[in-house]
């Protein structure tokens, strides 16, 4: 195991996952890889290194597109995707008998982008009932039904895109700073967020997917539990 504090230069960890270094920046950029500056050196924290190599493990094929990725996660929470053709949610049926826990951070990742942001107590507290907004992570599994606690970790969200562009205009939001208290991410596909019947949170099965991104024990645990409860719920194993 690596110690938290450790820090690796954007070379090794390319290394280490076995891409290129421009991929890594982007990857940082995208909050995939956390990240300080030691003066003018990027670096890379070694415990996000760590967990996207043994939790969002390589496995065959291309990651879902994100409408489709938002086809899947509708699905599996008791929705039908308008957006989505007849053959399509064949496939997506499928893909929903099969849903390997292990395999969706990888499945899932392009359904949004992801931005670590720091933003003032006020604003942050309108985001919780903007109608371009859904709350994601451990406070919507508790919602869920989850045992997971919010605690002290940072407040997760689902914003549309053209309200995360006026955030960040009006610098409500800051997505350099170096001690960010929220985790947004901006869907790839329009439309998804909101989905009547779910009181401004993110719909279950895209809280399942942002609990496995997070990779930790208890997280993890939360996610299957919340997954099993809508298999069962919808029978999509059936």
């Amino acid at each position: 195991m690596v110690r938290s504090a450790e820090l690796l230069p954007v070379a090794q960890v390319a290394q280490t996952l076995g891409i290129s270094r421009e991929r890594v920046r982007e990857l940082v950029h995208s909050g995939r890889l956390d990240s300080v500056r030691v003066g003018r050196e990027l670096v890379i924290e070694a415990r996000s290194v760590e967990h996207r190599k043994n939790v969002v493990k390589p496995s065959p094929g291309r990651p879902l597109s994100s409408r489709m990725a938002w086809g899947l996660l509708w699905l599996l929470s008791g929705h039908t995707a308008p957006w989505v053709s007849p053959s399509e949610r064949v496939r997506l049926r499928s893909y929903a008998r099969e849903r390997l826990p292990d395999q969706w951070p990888r499945l899932l990742s392009g359904r949004a982008s992801v931005y670590p942001v720091r933003m003032l107590a006020g604003p942050l507290a309108r985001l919780r009932s903007d109608e371009h907004a859904a709350v994601s992570g451990a406070a919507a599994a508790g919602h869920y039904g989850s045992d997971l606690l919010a605690g002290d970790t940072d407040e997760e969200f689902y914003v549309d895109a053209a309200r995360f562009e006026e955030l960040a205009r009006s610098r409500r939001l800051r997505t350099d700073s170096d001690q960010p208290n929220a985790l947004i991410r901006v869907p790839g596909h329009p439309g998804v967020l909101r989905v009547e019947g779910h009181d401004g949170y993110a719909v279950p099965a895209a809280v399942a997917a942002d609990l496995l991104d997070a990779g930790d024990e208890r997280s993890v645990l939360a996610a299957q539990q919340l997954l099993t409860r809508l298999g069962k719920m919808h029978k999509l194993g059936e």
